[in-house]
């Protein structure tokens, strides 16, 4: 009930209210006595509180015989008429704050910080619903759940996906690159990594860190979007090579392919091996 009386706070009820709504709402037809007693407000406040419960079309008398006895508006008329009057509220808002909004004055180059798990999937979500032409998304099977109605509505929508996915699973849709979760990788990574880029205008880059709180940045700007973009599509064009030359190039740098990792070592003769290797195959 606690939480029931939280969330008609945050629509804008006092303490008092939202009691009296709930003990409204699950013994209605009462006295103002009565509900005093289930709701533990004071006898002295009940009928402030009744009337400014009335005066927002919350409760009404339903009975005038002897003491007035109160009851609650139907809790999904509540919830309609609240869920109404915020939504015209919030349309009217934003037409109003873009008419003053100086964007040229913001420009794209802004981050924003994003904390836990939730507030990053749900970023990423958000930005799925906005896509129309592209995703690209680098993903943990252990964070598909939460995205997959997203990918699936903007693949309906016309939108094309490709997902570079590190283990196994499938989203139903785009096109799936399931990448080796060996030890080098989680090495590398230090932790479960997600990136997100939409319609080449907008990017995520999720932290799942194995203990610690995750977190995550996003934004706008080109160069940032760009650098997560080609992340993606680096991975992606790694394992299309790896699904062609797996042989040569296990040959030559190991199944852990670690001295491939070493970027400091050009390994020119392992390069013109693989060259050889890809002449013979063909």
């Amino acid at each position: 009930m606690k939480d029931i009386q939280a969330n008609l706070q945050q629509l804008g009820l006092s303490q008092y209210e939202s009691r009296a709504y709930v003990a409204l709402v699950r013994s209605p037809k009462v006295t103002a006595y009565e509900l005093a007693k289930q709701s533990g407000i004071p006898p002295s406040k009940v009928y402030e509180v009744l009337e400014r419960l009335r005066a927002k079309q919350l409760v009404g008398v339903v009975e005038t015989g002897g003491s007035p006895r109160y009851a609650p508006l139907e809790p999904r008329e509540a919830v309609a008429r609240y869920r109404r009057t915020y939504d015209e509220l919030l349309d009217g808002l934003e037409e109003r704050l873009e008419g003053v909004y100086s964007s040229d004055k913001i420009g794209n180059g802004y981050v924003w910080n994003l904390q836990g798990r939730e507030a990053v999937l749900a970023k990423a979500a958000e930005m799925m619903d906005e896509a129309s032409e592209e995703i690209l998304l680098a993903a943990w099977p252990d964070q598909l759940p939460r995205l997959e109605s997203h990918l699936v509505a903007a693949d309906a929508r016309g939108a094309r996906i490709a997902v570079c996915l590190y283990g196994d699973g499938d989203p139903g849709v785009g096109v799936v690159y399931h990448h080796p979760t060996d030890r080098v990788v989680r090495q590398d990574q230090g932790a479960q990594r997600m990136v997100i880029v939409t319609d080449t205008s907008e990017a995520l880059i999720g932290h799942f860190p194995e203990t610690g709180v995750p977190d995550g940045v996003w934004s706008a700007n080109l160069g940032f979007v760009q650098m997560a973009k080609d992340y993606v599509r680096h991975d992606m064009w790694v394992i299309k090579l790896v699904r062609r030359f797996e042989q040569a190039i296990n040959e030559v740098y190991g199944p852990d392919r670690e001295r491939l990792r070493d970027i400091y070592d050009p390994d020119r003769p392992e390069i013109a091996a693989i060259r050889v290797a890809s002449d013979t195959e063909s």
